[in-house]
């Protein structure tokens, strides 16, 4: 890396958290940050991810954003803010690799332009998702295992310890393991192969302890939360539904609304310099290559949404930069490298104005804004909303008393606790799959159970508005987004109140004081045999 390239860096990175700050701040919540964030919080209060309550996740996620808000406070500006430094800090490691591989600032800084004008990084990696958490790890073990040397066996170690991290944000990312394991082996120096593929693997083991901890804990409740519940909750099963598979590849590459003009400009340009580049420089080849693999395995979960694609973005700038870069400089005459410069001048233009409708969209309209039904529902997605109806839950719940919110947002940063069952709002969808044990072993509340306990009074508030709309069983009236209406009929005519109105959310309250809650154990049962 040359001196400018190391004397731009802290400017590149006070620019890239500046923006990111921003986007942060302004981005509309996306719905699973919901159950993100409030299993990052039930965490930090020692509850453990599939033994207490229900995330059908990977489990390193809540353990990061509850670690950081007993340092930065329980807000969504302090989450937000986190995702701003990790989504920077990823755009500082994009930056130093393209610069350390090319040795030229310019294209550095070529690489920052359209690290930022990409729709789907600013779109899904400034928020409390495992995306951009998933993308620093995974990042960072392939800067390390394309610098491999004979003195590099802990480097390798770091850069397994960062893959396993990563796997532990986004399981199905343990797919890209053989394309690295075979990376190192085969550009170890002699004859340290397989020694640099035992140290990768001894870092992976120590990255997977998180997961491995609670596997051990609990077999069975890991396995179904991280593979069960995502093979039955669509008919397609887990790997399935190729016809929407279809749409989704037409969205990821021709749709407008996610701008998939720029994931295949970015997609066909580094592929057409790999093949017109003489140099084929191998660190570009690895990033195209994870690119390739992560297409694939996005393509695999049922449903595959546009969203998931979002990973490959770091490395498929990195591979369309490092090698029109290589091609420029391999061009024998300053003519052609003259034009082949203002060619790619004029791609990072289109590319980077492309963008400016999609920042509209994310930040200011939220017309075509996945999880949101149109502009006229953005305004129940911003934070000062939802921070609003959280503040409105405060002056009505007793500290600690556990409320039952459809939406596990308005109730993370609020005083209130998550009535059992509704820490998480996607395991009402697949309740009627289950026996009564398996809802009870999962901590999944049905349709039947969510009535009974309403006819109980139990819980004393109830907080409609706000949900993910994906994914849901009609059937499900207190579930369907155009069943809502219905669902607060039913709390009113079990004796609830509206009490507060915040936008398209309504607080309910059935009495004066709060009730007593059951032992969890009695609860349970009377919510299992009522579902």
């Amino acid at each position: 890396m040359d001196r400018t390239s190391k004397l731009l860096r802290a400017p590149v990175f006070l620019f890239l958290l500046c923006f990111f700050f921003f986007v942060s701040q302004h981005r509309f919540i996306a719905g699973d940050e919901g159950f993100y964030l409030l299993a990052s919080r039930l965490v930090m209060q020692h509850k453990l991810p599939y033994l207490d309550f229900f995330y059908q996740q990977a489990p390193l996620l809540p353990y990061v954003y509850g670690t950081w808000m007993k340092l930065a406070g329980m807000s969504w500006f302090s989450t937000r803010i986190l995702s701003a430094l990790l989504s920077a800090i990823l755009g500082l490691l994009v930056y130093q690799h393209v610069c350390h591989e090319t040795r030229k600032w310019a294209a550095g800084m070529a690489a920052v332009v359209l690290y930022v004008s990409s729709t789907f990084v600013f779109a899904w990696f400034p928020i409390a998702k495992p995306f951009c958490l998933a993308a620093l790890f995974l990042f960072g073990s392939y800067a390390l295992v394309t610098r491999l040397s004979p003195s590099s066996s802990w480097l390798v170690a770091v850069a397994g310890l960062l893959f396993g991290l990563s796997v532990d944000t986004r399981s199905y990312i343990v797919v890209c393991a053989p394309l690295f394991l075979w990376w190192i082996f085969r550009r170890s120096p002699a004859p340290n192969g397989v020694g640099s593929v035992l140290w990768f693997l001894g870092g992976f083991a120590i990255g997977l302890g998180p997961a491995l901890c609670l596997f051990v804990l609990s077999p069975d409740r890991f396995l179904f939360n991280n593979l069960g519940y995502h093979a039955i909750r669509t008919d397609a099963g887990l790997v399935g539904g190729w016809g929407t598979k279809i749409v989704i590849a037409r969205r990821l590459l021709f749709g407008a609304d996610d701008n998939g003009f720029q994931f295949s400009l970015l997609s066909a340009t580094s592929f057409a310099a790999i093949l017109a580049s003489r140099k084929r420089r191998g660190s570009a080849l690895l990033a195209f290559g994870t690119a390739v693999v992560l297409v694939i395995i996005s393509f695999l979960p049922t449903p595959a949404l546009v969203q998931y694609f979002c990973l490959c973005v770091p490395f498929l700038i990195v591979a369309a930069v490092c090698t029109i870069s290589d091609y420029i400089g391999s061009l024998p005459e300053v003519q052609p490298q003259r034009i082949a410069v203002l060619a790619a001048v004029t791609l990072l233009a289109v590319f980077a104005a492309s963008s400016v409708p999609s920042f509209r969209r994310y930040l200011f309209t939220g017309d075509h804004v996945i999880g949101l039904r149109g502009a006229a529902d953005a305004h129940n997605w911003t934070l000062d909303d939802v921070s609003a109806v959280s503040a409105a839950i405060d002056q009505l719940a007793e500290p600690n008393e556990k409320i039952a919110s459809f939406w596990p947002g308005y109730i993370f940063v609020s005083k209130a606790d998550p009535y059992p069952g509704f820490e998480n709002n996607f395991g009402r969808t697949i309740a009627r799959k289950l026996t009564v044990e398996q809802r009870m072993k999962y901590h999944i509340l049905g349709e039947s159970g969510v009535e009974a306990d309403f006819a109980a009074h139990t819980p004393r508030i109830v907080v409609l508005g706000n949900r993910t709309f994906m994914d849901r069983d009609p059937r499900d009236v207190c579930d369907d987004p155009d069943e809502v209406r219905e669902c607060g009929n039913i709390l009113l005519s079990d004796g609830y109140t509206v009490v507060r109105t915040i936008g398209d959310a309504s607080i309910f309250v059935c009495c004066s004081v709060p009730q007593p809650i059951e032992a969890p154990e009695k609860a349970r049962s009377r919510r299992a045999s009522g579902s």
